[in-house]
């Protein structure tokens, strides 16, 4: 059997997009943080509004009108929305986003390179108030071709990850709707996150959880177990997707120490684990403040 090789159009490198100002309002950050089974009132239960604070991954909130842009090209690219999975994630906070704030999006396609019979696709984005740069993210896509081995069972690859001394462990239950109710309040609505037939018709073996939900698991991790529930202190996040996350089971994640720069600033380790421990993020880093 022949590989299937995917081939997007590189004259969309270099390409930019932007959205119009979007005002973060207090239910939205109310409803990203149930979304993601946030317990923390930082998030939810304020005195007043405006002592709201977003969880880490909610300027994610800000990302549908870029990706629809960016399907509007998609015929035209060569690039099939329902082969895409999000490979890996990179978010640095620069400041805090309060509730009222007007935030416009940014995006430059800053590579695109073939791995073999799939494509990468990596964005570099700027969430900004006014002009200034709130959080960066870079975003990579990977496009899936098809490589079929001798035994007829999809390649896979090795993930390794550097362990230090274990600083913290928690399970996560995904519930058997988490898809659905992260698309709400996210604005993703990909049907491979929705549908098991449409998931399926793509070879998945049914409905995968949104990559950046999963993330948002482990940020929690991070900010109760390390930061006192305090998200302000956490500076950077990456993760690569290594392996979908199918829903309705128990998501662990485990924070191993890599010690302190020089600057101060610590910084840890982790990955996350499916109910077989199968890693679904690896090579996760973090940075944050003590």
């Amino acid at each position: 059997m022949s590989d299937e090789i995917v081939k997007l159009n590189r004259d969309f490198l270099g390409k930019e997009y932007s959205t119009e100002p979007q005002i973060v309002e207090p239910e939205s950050i109310r409803q990203y943080a149930l979304a993601t089974n946030e317990r923390n009132s930082r998030y939810l239960s304020a005195e007043s509004d405006a002592e709201l604070v977003p969880s880490p991954l909610y300027p994610v909130v800000f990302l549908p009108p870029i990706l629809d842009q960016l399907v509007e090209d998609s015929e035209e690219m060569d690039l099939n929305i329902l082969r895409v999975v999000h490979a890996g994630h990179k978010m640095s906070w620069r400041e805090t986003i309060r509730p009222g704030d007007q935030i416009h999006t940014t995006t430059k396609i800053i590579n695109m390179e073939q791995r073999g019979v799939n494509d990468i696709l990596d964005m570099l984005i700027h969430c900004k108030r006014e002009e200034t740069t709130v959080v960066e993210m870079e975003f990579r896509f990977l496009v899936r071709g098809k490589k079929v081995t001798k035994d007829g069972k999809p390649k896979g690859s090795a993930q390794v990850i550097e362990r230090g001394k274990v600083l913290a462990k928690k399970t996560t239950v995904v519930t058997d709707d988490q898809g659905i109710r992260y698309a709400e309040a996210s604005g993703d609505h990909n049907p491979i996150h929705i549908s098991d037939e449409i998931a399926r018709s793509v070879g998945l073996p049914s409905a995968i959880l949104q990559g950046l939900c999963t993330m948002a698991f482990a940020s929690q991790v991070l900010v109760d177990e390390l930061l006192d529930g305090d998200p302000s202190r956490l500076k950077s996040m990456e993760v690569r997707f290594s392996k979908p996350l199918l829903m309705d089971q128990i998501l662990t994640t485990e924070v191993y120490d890599a010690g302190i720069k020089d600057d101060g600033t610590h910084v840890v380790h982790f990955e996350s684990r499916d109910a077989n421990d199968v890693p679904v993020l690896v090579r996760g880093e973090a940075e944050f403040v003590e």
